[in-house]
């Protein structure tokens, strides 16, 4: 959600934008008090937290914030799963 008194220009690729469907609300400007009825009203909020995109940015936002332990869990656990899916290819190619 974007609220601005001011216009807003922005310049932005094709490739950088992502549009999708749980996302639409009418393009033109209103006030705010109707914008967040709109929101609340169309579930916006709970749709993006179920989408990928707000999951890997949710991931990423926690991992910034391990330690050096955690980082540590992370690779050992990157390890593991990768060992285990070169077994099951071995398995499945042989």
């Amino acid at each position: 959600m974007l609220e601005s008194s001011q216009p807003l220009l922005i310049s932005l690729t094709r490739t950088s934008v992502s549009l999708t469907d749980p996302l639409t609300l009418p393009v033109f400007i209103v006030r705010q008090k109707s914008l967040s009825a709109a929101w609340a009203e169309a579930d916006i909020q709970a749709k993006w937290d179920g989408s990928s995109w707000a999951k890997k940015l949710a991931n990423k936002k926690k991992r910034a914030n391990l330690s050096d332990f955690g980082r540590f869990k992370v690779m050992v656990a990157r390890k593991q799963k990768s060992s285990i899916i070169a077994k099951k290819m071995q398995e499945i190619s042989a």
